[in-house]
């Protein structure tokens, strides 16, 4: 069998964990980059061109864009492919509501080092600029820093790096869309940080506090070493739910069928 991603560059978190850590995993499984299988995701290209030469073709879907002004793409596109993967449950459902297809959920594996869990006052949020209308209700928390592509601090590697280290407690207020990964919360507690959160159903394993952002700093800056115990619980789940080794097995058990 041989797989080719189609990317959307390493800049965009579903870049990497929807394209370049899969396809480093089955290379190390043993396959090779090819023609039997075309994954790709996203909205904004042609079917018969990107496709063409391809034997068969896997849809990506990591955003609920159905009842937006893609909504049609996505449809047709889950109806024209020969398998369709999503990366939550919440998405998947909803691929089924929408589509009448079944998508087989992968989730987004981690990516970054373990470090020791710690807690200080320092907060940190990380994201797209179309997530930044989440945070504003909560924008004016003491000691927060942001790192995006709009406000705050330009997103790059190695300012995310920088932001990790500084940081003490890691803020993510949700929005509308329930179908999106867990993936921030992974990449925090992955970092040795505790988050805080707004509702998520992908959050549910990962021990989390989910709630009030405000109330969940004060509850954390006071609980100290239960949030210290709880960071050390999730990343052991971690290491074993959401390696790159198990997601690229994952990814290797869907396409041979």
């Amino acid at each position: 069998m041989k797989v080719t991603f189609k990317g959307w560059g390493a800049g965009m978190a579903s870049g990497r964990y929807r394209s370049i850590i899969p396809a480093q995993q089955l290379h190390r499984l043993g396959v090779e980059q090819g023609n039997d299988w075309l994954i790709i995701g996203k909205h904004g290209w042609n079917w018969t061109k990107e496709t063409d030469g391809f034997k068969r073709v896997c849809f990506d879907v990591c955003d609920d864009h159905f009842s937006g002004q893609h909504g049609d793409h996505y449809r047709r596109t889950c109806d024209a492919a020969d398998l369709v993967t999503c990366n939550s449950h919440e998405m998947a459902r909803i691929i089924t509501d929408q589509t009448g297809r079944e998508a087989v959920m992968i989730p987004d594996p981690y990516e970054q080092p373990q470090k020791p869990p710690r807690v200080n006052v320092r907060l940190l949020w990380f994201g797209h600029a179309s997530n930044l209308k989440d945070l504003m209700p909560w924008i004016h928390l003491p000691n927060l820093d942001v790192v995006s592509n709009g406000l705050g601090t330009q997103w790059s590697p190695e300012a995310m790096d920088l932001a990790f280290d500084r940081a003490g407690l890691v803020i993510i207020p949700t929005g509308k869309s329930m179908a999106k990964s867990g993936n921030r919360a992974i990449e925090s507690i992955r970092r040795g940080l505790f988050v805080i959160a707004g509702y998520l159903p992908a959050y549910a394993d990962l021990g989390v506090y989910v709630g009030n952002i405000g109330d969940g700093v004060k509850w954390a800056l006071s609980h100290q070493d239960e949030v210290i115990a709880r960071i050390t619980k999730s990343q052991a789940y971690i290491r074993d739910e959401y390696s790159p080794e198990r997601i690229g097995a994952l990814w290797l058990e869907a396409l041979s069928v």
